[in-house]
């Protein structure tokens, strides 16, 4: 098992809808702290974005011979994206009544 990192406290300000929403989870038992679903949710985001990067560098490696996409090909692709988890949020919101 990797060895723990020494945690480092921070202030954050939060919405106080987020906050309260937080507070729910706690109460019903999804994690133990505040700290730890911001933690979580964080770490997400930072494990989301090296994704991304190692998806766009096997494109430009792999697909491109080793171009880089251009911003505009960039800003393409995130609004492609965008629309494909817009479809998908309408589907599931559905119920999928329709497959």
């Amino acid at each position: 098992m990797p060895e723990k990192k020494p945690k480092k406290p921070v202030s954050v300000t939060l919405d106080s809808d987020v906050l309260e929403a937080l507070q729910h989870l706690i109460r019903q038992g999804e994690a133990p702290s505040v700290s730890s679903l911001v933690n979580d949710a964080l770490r997400h985001r930072l494990e989301r974005r090296q994704q991304a990067e190692r998806v766009r560098a096997y494109l430009e490696e792999n697909l491109l011979g080793g171009q880089a996409l251009t911003e505009e090909e960039l800003v393409e692709a995130r609004g492609m994206l965008a629309a494909n988890k817009a479809r998908t949020a309408a589907r599931r919101g559905s119920g999928a009544s329709a497959a």
